[in-house]
């Protein structure tokens, strides 16, 4: 298959970075009193609690003051022994691992990027990177994660504005003691070639660096002409590692070199009875793109720092900086861009476009500290937050015609001029490599978007007996954002600000060390403009003037570790409150809803059971609109469009995820993955819908000796050609197809 490629790779920029550890994810919460407790990084532990293969015992937040097991919200944390044993190589192959996350597609003013949805939420400005907000548009890789942390439902009392989903902590792999080192060689179908190395050496007693890189180059396994190829490096230092003051300094650089794909198009408007639409009856493999005018090139740049200091008495200094520049340009075909062709066997050819560049700088300090006021053990955690982030964003213009269809116009819509001109393709049998002549240039206008905010919390858990926990939590934001540039032809020059508070409470009740019950309450605030330019919560004419979007969550809940502490077994239910819904069509607020609820549970195994490993979970939603739109009550009479009683776009009502490994003997490892969702609506009015898929994957693992080993992995088994992604009111995204991998694993 031959590949085409629009633009040459630059050589790596350097520079020298700082890098650090550090999240929001979790309630403050004190954990029991064992043997030899130590304060880490604000988090109570003991010398021998250890991340598991498959689970983990605490998170990296400085501000967390529990183990998972006394955190009062559902937390899942994916290891690395899970995104190896998965055979994943991005952020988005890794949700799949976790119930309850759904993926969005960029469309308009919404870049083409990650877009993970929790429960139906949009989670795409609330993604760290060691604990400071990552606002750039992109398709992040894992090749220098040591695990994610997800942790569900509202939470701005920790992350601040936003995270009304949740919030999303990618931990970086940084330098640390001791001497090792590791190589990667992966070949698989789909002319997949991945190479990973990572090294860490020890420099004297208190000091070690460290070196991770990758090259990736691919095309994506059932969807032709469709390549995306990567490569990156982190570097990183670490001065005082093991002593009471520790400094890490850390530099990220990641290019990606790929072809923009939006999949096929849905049925044209009135196609089917009722109004539905869906993902049209095409071939799953068929790609509308061009390879002469489609590209993506993607370029980060970031530096991280963090320094600790151990201040005695059971308290803990710290400070996390971050700077990043992310630039995203991309030309992509629209398919048909609801223009009306599908029902006629066309396509057209129309594009979706962005050239942006966003820099942005997070700063967090914060003290954590244990001790006692009479009779009550307080963990206590306090700081003061400041980010700001700006973003420029100018496209390209393309000559592709207009060939909208309309019945009533004859000769609309697409015809033989524009097949000649390869404007237009037929919908069963596209080619990418058709001769497309037209030109391609920037687009003049230039939107621009800013965002700052600075504020304060204070976190305190207090034991009141061993059995019983209370936790509180309170933030104060002071937030500014302001945007300009022309929406639909018209000009915008609009800005917003505003302080707002933010709250957390819970009581965890503890039967047994190994078990708690627990109540909770958070709660969100999301105000216009919180993804700076690079997503759907952006600031424009017509949402400059609207409060910030609120989220409520309640949860109950009941975890226990189980086999010595191997195993994680967790249940919760819960109810999500959403207030001030918008609901937002190419760039443009169509509908504020006054109100949303979702209801479900979830249950979850994460950890090893004898030589079983495991990471497996359900999540079940109900939602539904509560009041409308044009009315702002719950009566659907008062309104001709209501959608009241409807589903929540991007809410399946189940969702599973389970992986799991079996060690058969000491040197070999079998294993299988199940993950599936029920249908999920993409518009408010449950008209555009894709359907439900259960996929599966499989792995195998043999241990040669202690330094080398090899891995066979086959994703997507079955080779179930799902909807991945479905995106209101275009287009739908297929999913990978099939694919074969073989690694090769050298250690030192």
């Amino acid at each position: 298959m031959t590949r085409h490629r629009n633009t040459t790779r630059a050589a790596a920029g350097g520079f020298v970075a700082l890098g650090c550890v550090g999240f929001i994810a979790t309630a403050p919460a004190l954990a029991q009193e064992s043997a030899q407790p130590t304060r880490l990084e604000g988090v109570t532990v003991t010398d021998t609690a250890a991340e598991e293969a498959y689970g983990a015992v605490e998170l990296s937040s400085p501000k967390a003051t529990a183990r998972i097991l006394d955190t009062p919200r559902i937390v899942n944390v994916i290891t690395e022994d899970v995104l190896q044993d998965t055979g994943t190589f991005s952020l988005e192959e890794a949700f799949r691992t976790v119930p309850g996350i759904t993926l969005g597609a960029g469309e308009g003013g919404v870049a083409s990027a990650d877009i993970p949805l929790i429960r139906g939420v949009d989670a795409t400005g609330d993604v760290f990177v060691d604990g400071v907000r990552d606002i750039g548009s992109q398709q992040r890789e894992i090749f220098a994660l040591e695990r994610i942390e997800v942790a569900k439902g509202p939470s701005s009392a920790f992350g601040g504005r936003g995270t009304a989903a949740g919030a999303i902590n990618l931990v970086s792999k940084v330098a640390r003691r001791g001497d090792f080192a590791s190589a990667q060689i992966t070949g698989g179908t789909s002319d997949l070639v991945r190479i990973t190395a990572d090294v860490n050496h020890e420099l004297g007693e208190h000091a070690a660096v460290r070196v991770v890189g990758l090259y990736h180059d691919s095309m994506v396994p059932g969807r032709d002409e469709v390549f995306d190829d990567r490569w990156g490096v982190a570097s990183s230092v670490t001065l005082g590692a093991g002593s009471p003051f520790s400094a890490t300094l850390d530099y990220y650089h990641l290019e990606g070199d790929a072809m923009p794909d939006y999949g096929i198009p849905l049925t044209s408007r009135g196609q089917l009875p009722g109004g539905r639409r869906e993902a049209a009856e095409t071939d799953r493999d068929n790609f509308y793109g061009l390879l002469n005018r489609d590209f993506r090139d993607t370029n980060v740049d970031a530096m991280t720092g963090q320094i600790e200091w151990a201040l005695g008495s059971g308290f803990v200094l710290s400070n996390t900086t971050r700077y990043s520049d992310t630039r995203h340009h991309y030309i992509v075909t629209n398919p048909d861009d609801s223009a009306g062709n599908v029902a006629n066997g066309l396509v057209w050819r129309n594009i979706k476009s962005r050239g942006s560049r966003q820099e942005g700088i997070g700063s967090n300090t914060n003290l954590a500290g244990v001790f006692n006021t009479g009779s009550l053990l307080h963990s206590l955690s306090l700081g003061v937050e400041y980010s700001h982030a700006e973003s420029t964003n100018a496209g390209y213009l393309a000559t592709t015609g207009n060939y909208r269809f309309d019945p009533a116009v004859p000769g609309s819509g697409c015809n033989a001029q524009a097949l000649a001109a390869f404007d237009c393709t037929p919908l069963a049998n596209p080619d990418p490599s058709d001769p497309w002549a037209g030109t391609v240039a920037r687009n003049p206008s230039v939107a621009v978007a800013e965002a700052e905010d600075v504020s304060l919390y204070l976190f305190d858990t207090v034991t009141i007996v061993p059995a019983l926990l209370l936790n509180g939590g309170v933030r104060w934001t002071d937030y500014s954002a302001s945007g300009a540039g022309i929406l639909r032809g018209t000009p915008y020059d609009v800005a917003n600000e505003g302080t707002f508070w933010s709250y957390q409470g819970g009581v965890v009740f503890k039967p047994s060390e190994a078990t708690s019950l627990y109540v909770s309450y958070a709660n969100a605030k999301t105000p216009p403009g919180t993804t700076v330019g690079e997503g759907g919560q952006d600031l424009n004419a017509s949402n400059s003037l609207y409060e910030p979007q609120t989220t409520e969550n309640w949860e109950a809940g009941a975890k226990a570790e189980m086999l010595g502490g191997g195993l994680l077994v967790s249940a919760a239910i819960f109810q999500i409150d959403r207030q001030n819904i918008q609901n937002t069509v190419d760039d443009v607020v169509t509908d504020v809803f006054d109100a949303a609820r979702l209801r479900g549970f979830e249950i979850s195994a994460t950890g090893t059971a004898g030589p079983v490993r495991m990471l497996v979970g359900y999540t079940f939603l109900d939602s539904e609109l509560r009041s409308d739109a044009a009315s702002g009550d719950a009566d659907p009479g008062n309104d001709a469009t209501s959608n009241v009683g409807k589903t929540l776009p991007q809410t399946p009502r189940h969702n599973v995820a389970a992986t799991v490994d079996w060690q058969v003997v000491p040197r070999f490892s079998v294993g299988a993955g199940a993950y599936g969702a029920s249908k999920r609506y993409a518009d408010a009015a449950n008209l555009i819908r894709a359907g439900g898929y259960l996929r599966f994957d499989a792995h195998a693992q043999f241990e040669v000796n202690d330094r080398l080993g090899v891995r066979v992995n086959v994703n997507n088994l079955t080779d179930e050609r799902y909807i991945a992604k479905i995106r209101n009111p275009h287009f739908a995204v297929p999913a990978a197809g099939r694919q074969a991998l073989v690694t090769l694993t050298a250690r030192y």
